[in-house]
C-alpha cells in the first residue's frame, strides 16, 4: 500500500527582484524599462515528503533554505513549478511570526492562534497547556517586545503546536532557546511525529538532523544537491563546508580528495551502495577494501601521509562489511608516505548512522607509540570481542599531529570522514542496542 504524499515540490524556483536604489523600482514602473538585477534564490527544486516522514534540510546561509520553507508555507509564491501540500499545517519560520510586538504574551496567544487557524474557543481550551508548555506563567501579561529572543522562542513554539498539525515546518528558531527548553521541544516534535505527523525542518546541527530525522535535504546555491539518508547527506554537507573554508583559506591548510590519488581503485573498493555495486559488478555484501566515497570531499587532509586501504576482516581473517557483535574483529589501515614527526595520533572514530559517536580507537590509549612515518606501512586494531551493538556504522580513521593536546587543520595529514560503513549484526537477536556489554549474573536464592 502507498504512503500518501503530505506534499509535493515540483520544479520550483523563486526569482527576486534585486534593486540598487530605491527609486529605482518608480524609474521602471515609469519607464517600462529593467532597471533591477533578478535573483534566482532557489532553481528547480523537486522533491515529495510521504506523510509520516521526519525531513531535515541543511545548507549554508543564503543557500535558499528559507526560501523553500516560504513557499512551502504560502508566504511567498514561487516563480515556476508546483506546490501541493495535502494536510493540515503549522509553520514557525521567525520568532513571534504573527505575533504584535506591543500585545502581551497573552493577547499574542490569542492573535498567533488566529492566525494559524483556531477560532477562540479552540484557543481558550488549549491557553493552559499553551502556557504551561512555555513555562511563562507570570510574564503572560507583559508587552511581547520585552521578552527575551529565548522568551519569544518559547511562546511561539508552544502555540505553533497547540495546533496538532499534521504537517509541522519549523526553521532555525529554536535556536534561541535554551539547551533545556530545545530538548523539551524535540521531544515534542518527536511524539508528533509518532503520531504519524509530518516534520520538516531546518537546522544547522547535524547532529540533531541525524538523531531525529529519517531522511536530509541539501540545498546548495539554490539547488538540491543532496537527498537521502541523513548521516550521508550531512557528512557530504559538512565535507563541502570544509571544501569551502579551505578555498577562503587559499588551500593553505588541507585539501579536498582530489590530493589523494593514491587511494584504492573503485572495482577494488567495497559496495557501500549495492546499486553502484551491482552497476559495476562487484558483490554487495563483501570485498577486499571498505572503499572510500570519492568525490564527496569527504577525504581531506595535508597529503603527507595517504590512507591507501582500509580493511575490516572477521574471525577468520576473511575480509567483511558485516561482522558480529561478541566476534574478534580486525581493521586494518593501509598508508604511504612521509611524516618526521614525533607527536603522531592515529584514530578511528566509529560512528552510528543516526550520528551518534558510538567509540573512538585511539592508538596511543592502546599503548602504541607511533613512530615516524616513512613510507608504506600497515596498522592493525584487533576488537576482541566487538562489543558494538546490533546496526550500522561509519568509520573516519585519521592521522594528525597532537602538538597542543587538540588538532586544527592545518595538524590533519588525512581524515577519512564516515567514509566506510560496517555493519554489525547479532546471532539471534533481532533487534537493535547500543552496546554488547559483558555482564556477571549471580543468583542468591532466599
Amino acid at each position: 500500500m502507498t504512503t500518501p504524499l503530505a506534499l509535493s515540490v515540483q520544479h520550483v524556483s523563486k526569482r527576486y527582484r534585486l534593486y540598487q536604489r530605491h527609486q529605482d523600482r518608480v524609474l521602471e514602473l515609469l519607464s517600462r524599462r529593467p532597471a533591477h538585477r533578478p535573483f534566482w534564490a532557489l532553481r528547480d527544486v523537486s522533491f515529495d515528503v510521504q506523510r509520516g516522514e521526519i525531513v531535515g534540510i541543511v545548507g549554508r546561509n543564503g543557500a535558499g533554505k528559507t526560501t523553500l520553507l516560504r513557499l512551502i508555507t504560502g508566504i511567498s509564491a514561487p516563480t515556476e513549478g508546483e506546490i501541493d501540500i495535502n494536510y493540515r499545517m503549522s509553520a514557525i519560520l521567525d520568532l513571534g511570526s504573527g505575533f504584535h510586538p506591543d500585545f502581551t504574551g497573552r493577547e499574542n496567544v490569542f492573535l498567533g492562534g488566529a492566525v494559524l487557524g483556531m477560532d477562540e474557543d479552540e484557543i481558550r481550551r488549549k491557553y493552559e497547556g499553551i502556557v504551561a508548555f512555555s513555562e511563562l506563567g507570570s510574564y503572560m501579561d507583559i508587552p511581547f517586545r520585552t521578552y527575551s529572543l529565548g522568551m519569544q522562542a518559547r511562546l511561539s513554539f508552544s502555540v505553533a503546536i497547540s495546533v496538532e498539525p499534521e504537517i509541522l515546518i519549523i526553521d532555525e528558531a529554536l535556536a534561541a532557546g535554551d539547551a533545556y527548553f530545545v530538548g523539551k521541544c524535540f521531544e515534542r516534535i518527536r511524539r508528533i511525529c509518532e503520531s504519524g505527523a509530518t516534520v520538516l525542518f531546518v537546522s544547522h546541527n547535524s547532529y540533531l538532523v541525524q538523531r531525529l530525522c529519517r531522511r536530509a535535504l541539501w540545498i546548495h546555491d539554490g539547488r538540491l544537491a543532496g537527498d537521502g539518508e541523513p548521516a550521508i547527506i550531512c557528512r557530504d554537507y559538512e565535507a563541502a563546508l570544509r571544501q569551502h573554508d579551505a578555498e577562503q583559506l587559499n588551500g593553505k591548510n588541507f585539501t579536498a580528495l582530489e590530493r589523494f590519488a593514491d587511494l584504492p581503485p573503485a572495482e577494488d573498493a567495497a559496495a557501500h551502495d549495492s546499486e553502484a555495486a551491482n552497476a559495476r559488478g562487484a558483490p554487495a555484501a563483501t570485498s577486499v577494501f571498505l572503499g572510500a566515497h570519492s568525490g564527496t570531499g569527504n577525504v581531506w587532509g595535508t597529503g603527507e601521509v595517504r590512507l591507501t586501504s582500509v580493511q575490516v576482516t572477521g574471525p577468520d581473517d576473511e575480509p567483511a562489511s558485516v561482522v558480529f557483535s561478541g566476534e574478534p574483529v580486525t581493521i586494518r589501515l593501509g598508508y604511504e608516505g612521509n611524516a618526521a614527526y614525533s607527536d603522531l595520533a592515529v584514530v578511528v572514530l566509529v560512528t552510528r548512522a543516526d550520528g551518534v559517536a558510538s567509540c573512538t580507537l585511539d592508538a596511543r590509549e592502546a599503548g602504541l607509540t607511533i613512530p615516524p612515518l616513512r613510507g608504506r606501512g600497515t596498522f592493525e586494531i584487533t576488537l576482541d570481542p566487538l562489543l558494538l551493538g546490533r546496526g550500522r556504522y561509519f568509520l573516519a580513521p585519521h592521522i594528525y599531529r597532537d602538538r597542543y593536546g587538540f588538532a586544527s587543520q592545518a595538524d590533519v595529514l588525512t581524515f577519512h570522514d564516515r567514509a566506510y560503513e560496517l555493519q554489525v549484526e547479532r546471532r539471534g537477536r533481532p533487534y537493535d542496542v547500543a552496546v554488547e556489554q559483558p555482564a556477571r549474573w549471580r543468583h542468591v536464592p532466599g
